[in-house]
């Protein structure tokens, strides 16, 4: 009994996708023959040297052998999938997962490139209309021998610069950055992301997040030469010298230090038993992190008590 239900759910949803896949056929036919049409009547034209190809767009070559390339899988793996074959594991997956990625990701260079394809085609065809129309008055010179035919353009000579006197400054061209985001973002979010940079950069700069990571994470505890809490220029210091190093292996060339750095690194080298550290903020290592349930980032008290406060009168004196 079991069996016959199984076989009779099978059999309507064989009907079922029988019917989409009968659609989805038709579609696909008549759009291949639209594109066959299509096709065959630019070939025709590119073989009798109508539609020139030379001297074009690398990326518009380029996306063209992506589009037939993935075509071509597409029909490949219908052609499985109408035959039966199991497609698991087929590197034609693999081949059109990355080709739809690299489309998908082209979609930003197609709006920017909108503006310089279509200022390109609008330029061949005013220089043809141009050529035509020089053509037609060069008959009509030559039918009635008019000398005036031979007469310069003077609208065809380009001036050397765009200013007249001797005197004016050159002020060379300015040009707006762009940016290659395809979507536009609010300024909230940009607010937000500044804001989880700005977080990101003082729990780095943080002695005591960077004990609770490592802490956390199982490395082996840190032996310093100084005894306690560093200062944040101490900090800073040894960041800026990392990343100087790791410039300098780079590009292979050691940057010598100037005279400030050398004093820095002598006045910051010097024992001072740790204590430099605890003078600073305490808030400013811990204010990014959730302490209270209500929202608040932390007390306003420790190092700005004085700040948010009353004001503070000193009383004068009398003599």
């Amino acid at each position: 009994m079991a069996v016959m239900v199984n076989s009779s759910d099978q059999n309507e949803t064989t009907s079922k996708e029988a019917s989409q896949l009968c659609a989805l056929l038709k579609e696909m036919k008549d759009g291949l023959d639209l594109v066959r049409s299509k096709v065959q009547a630019l070939t025709l034209k590119v073989k009798e040297d109508q539609f020139p190809t030379t001297h074009g767009l690398s990326y518009l070559d380029a996306k063209n052998f992506l589009l037939l390339s993935y075509c071509q899988c597409v029909v490949y793996y219908l052609l499985r999938k109408a035959k039966g074959l199991s497609i698991e594991g087929h590197p034609v997956v693999r081949s059109l997962v990355e080709i739809r990625l690299f489309l998908e990701k082209i979609r930003t260079i197609d709006k920017k490139q909108d503006y310089q394809i279509q200022k390109y085609i609008r330029g061949s065809v005013n220089t043809e209309e141009k050529e035509d129309a020089n053509k037609e008055q060069a008959d009509t010179t030559n039918k009635s021998n008019d000398l005036l035919r031979y007469r310069p353009h003077p609208d065809m000579i380009t001036p050397k610069s765009t200013y007249h006197e001797v005197g004016d400054k050159y002020v060379p061209p300015k040009f707006a950055p762009t940016a290659m985001d395809g979507e536009k973002v609010s300024k909230s979010e940009k607010l937000a992301q500044r804001r989880d940079k700005q977080i990101l950069r003082q729990a780095n700069q943080s002695t005591v997040m960077r004990d609770i990571l490592n802490d956390m994470e199982g490395k082996p505890e840190e032996v310093r030469e100084v005894v306690g809490a560093e200062s944040r220029e101490a900090i800073q210091y040894r960041e800026k010298m990392n990343k100087r190093a790791r410039q300098e292996e780079e590009i292979f060339t050691r940057v010598p230090l100037t005279k400030a750095e050398k004093k820095q690194g002598k006045h910051l080298k010097k024992s001072r038993n740790g204590l430099v550290g605890l003078s600073e903020d305490f808030y400013g290592d811990v204010s990014s992190l959730p302490l209270n349930e209500d929202g608040d980032e932390g007390p306003s008290s420790f190092s700005n008590s004085d700040k948010g406060g009353k004001k503070q009168f000193k009383r004068k004196r009398r003599h």
